[in-house]
């Protein structure tokens, strides 16, 4: 979209990225923090400027940014990873407002968050990730954005996350109950696993489903979390009168042939 910037006449261009260098560099977890914080104030001046120059975002490593398809919005994410393997997401929404450039910084809260698969959240209490794929549906002629992303956790643990972006007049809101295992409705879906693996979590727009791998405990029937991991079976979300339905033990290559299995627990992820 036109209007969103891919440079500004910030004039202190070289510095930022110097900063930038410097956070992904620093080895004390305080001076990373201090870094970190003294970058937002900036780094919201810079999404905020309304003329285009010389900056290239690819110049700042490890920052990602995707639009939104229906180029409403954009989302500029990065991470610091503490030496204890722990991390912080940073997240910043940049959409036009008014005629004019608004900028929403998001503050990473997940140990903060008592029911992350069914509470409501805001800017300040935010699900921490970094997103990789944005989707635009509608529910009761209401417009939401699914958000998919990385939520990085510990040395033993990550996960993914499937969340819900809606602009309201009151605010930016993330999570809505739109996604229905078949006994109730989450706000977001969370997969955690052990950081050893890997895991898809993907929208195919050619078939109009969420593919998820089924996570199960690879070393036999415990809870620990760490030894979660794909167990070769994939599972969907498919978007059923503005509700994303589970769809469980799908062959994607014949979406057609679905076999339910009675185990799954939107809670559980």
């Amino acid at each position: 979209m036109a209007m969103l910037v891919t440079g500004t006449a910030f004039g202190q261009d070289s510095l930022l990225v110097n900063q930038f260098k410097s956070l992904f560099s620093e080895k004390s977890d305080r001076l990373k923090d201090s870094i970190a914080d003294a970058l937002t104030p900036k780094f919201v001046e810079l999404l905020k400027a309304k003329v285009p120059a010389n900056f290239n975002f690819k110049d700042i490593a490890n920052l990602g940014v995707i639009e939104s398809p229906d180029g409403a919005f954009r989302i500029y994410c990065y991470n610091i990873i503490y030496r204890d393997g722990s991390c912080r997401h940073f997240g910043y929404i940049q959409r036009e407002k008014d005629g004019k450039l608004e900028v929403t910084p998001l503050a990473d809260r997940r140990d903060e968050v008592k029911n992350p698969n069914f509470d409501r959240l805001t800017p300040d209490t935010w699900y921490g990730a970094l997103y990789y794929q944005i989707v635009p549906f509608k529910s009761d002629g209401t417009t939401y954005y699914m958000l998919l992303g990385n939520s990085y956790n510990n040395l033993f643990t990550t996960r993914k996350v499937a969340d819900v972006l809606q602009f309201r007049t009151s605010g930016i809101r993330f999570g809505a109950p739109l996604f229905f295992d078949g006994r109730r409705k989450a706000c977001r879906v969370i997969f955690e696993y052990s950081a050893r693996v890997s895991m898809t979590l993907k929208y195919f727009p050619d078939i109009k489903y969420i593919v998820f791998d089924h996570l199960v405990n690879t070393e036999g029937n415990g809870t620990d979390l760490q030894f979660f991991g794909p167990d070769g079976s994939q599972d969907g979300f498919k978007l059923e009168d503005g509700v994303w339905v589970l769809k469980q033990t799908i062959d994607f290559r014949m979406p057609k042939e679905q076999k339910k299995r009675k185990d799954f627990k939107v809670s559980n992820y």
